[in-house]
This record gives structure tokens, C-alpha cells and sequence, in this order.
């Protein structure tokens, strides 16, 4: 928990409170189960506020986690539509200066249910790139990690059809990478002591 101090006017008194927050660092496993599969089948979030319903795309990384008070903290989960399609580009508006590029890899992964319900799901990774530099673009060092259920028969009954617009689960934060292929410092130094 973080202490804010606030001056009273006049300045001769000061008040202390308390801001509530808590660090949301959820595994893979709960994003899907307790998050992206009930907002699928319709249910409230079990912990409200924690994932905010935004496009990420709709704006620059930073623009976006300004947007929803979560810049200080540095990342943010979000629930965005999707139409179907294997989109590798996910641009923002005109004026958002940037794209999402897909990083080239798709991993699948599956989740089970309390109750041993399997719910099949893809991670897909985005670099977000402004223009500039030498090949036209450049990287801003921001990543975004979206988590998709690929079985919709674990959230919908089969008679139902099939939906052209679905729901992911988007990370968006800092990548812990400096520059390409650079380890960021933190990493380099947890690599140098591994290795002596």
C-alpha cells in the first residue's frame, strides 16, 4: 500500500490516508479461468476493476494506461473485441502514432476447470512500433500479450453458432527488454551472477 500525504489549506495541518490498491499479477491459468472465460459466458469479474474493458489499440500504450489510471503502475489488463481474421497488425487511430506488430510466435495453451471443464486458449505476442529509424520503424520498448480461448464449446453451447466478433484478454506493459536483443540491466546482472 502506498501513503499519500495531503496539506490541509493553511498548511498547519496535515492528514495521512491510506490507498487502497493491490499488485494484480495473475498466472495464465487465472487470467483464463477467472477472468477471460467469465466475461465470455456473460458473468460479472471476480475481482471488479481489475480488468478494464478498453481496446488497447485505441490509443498509444502510454495513452492508454494514462487513460485508466494506471500508468504509475506500469501495465494494465484489458478485455477487448476482436473480429475473426489472423490480423498480424493491430494499428492505432490515425493520430495514435503507432502499431502493434506481431512478434511472430502463437503459443497454445490449455486450462482446467475446477469442475474438469478444458478450456483451449492461444497467447500471441505484439511489439508496439512508431516510424522511424533506419527500416522505417522502431520499437517503443511496449508489449502487449493477448490471451484468446480457441474452443468456444468450453464458454458456448454448440447450438449456438458460430460469432464473428469474440473477446480477448490483453497484458499490455513495458517489455523487460531494453532494445533488441539487449538483456535489460536487471537481467544482465541475475545473468552475471548465475554465471560466477
Amino acid at each position: 500500500m502506498e501513503e499519500v500525504k495531503i496539506l490541509v489549506a493553511g498548511g498547519e495541518e496535515e492528514m495521512e490516508k491510506e490507498k487502497v490498491g493491490f499488485d494484480f499479477e495473475p498466472t495464465e491459468d487465472e487470467l483464463v479461468l477467472h477472468f477471460l472465460r467469465p466475461q465470455l459466458r456473460g458473468f460479472a469479474p471476480r475481482v471488479p476493476g481489475a480488468v478494464v474493458e478498453a481496446d488497447p489499440c485505441a490509443a498509444t500504450p502510454w495513452e492508454l494506461l494514462a487513460r485508466h489510471g494506471l500508468l504509475q503502475r506500469g501495465h494494465g489488463y484489458f478485455f477487448a473485441a476482436r473480429r475473426r481474421g489472423n490480423a498480424l497488425v493491430r494499428r492505432t487511430p490515425a493520430g495514435g502514432g503507432g502499431s502493434w506488430m506481431h512478434s511472430g510466435n502463437r503459443e497454445h495453451g490449455r486450462s482446467v476447470t475446477a469442475l474438469g471443464v478444458v478450456a483451449r486458449w492461444s497467447r500471441t505476442r505484439y511489439g508496439f512500433y512508431v516510424l522511424g529509424g533506419k527500416e522505417g520503424r522502431r520499437s517503443t520498448g511496449w508489449v502487449m500479450t493477448e490471451y484468446e480461448i480457441t474452443d468456444p464449446l468450453c464458454y458456448r453451447r454448440a447450438d449456438e453458432g458460430v460469432e464473428d466478433e469474440y473477446c480477448v484478454l490483453c497484458h499490455v506493459r513495458r517489455s523487460c527488454r531494453t532494445s533488441a536483443g539487449k538483456p535489460s540491466s536487471r537481467r544482465r546482472s541475475l545473468v552475471q551472477l548465475a554465471a560466477s
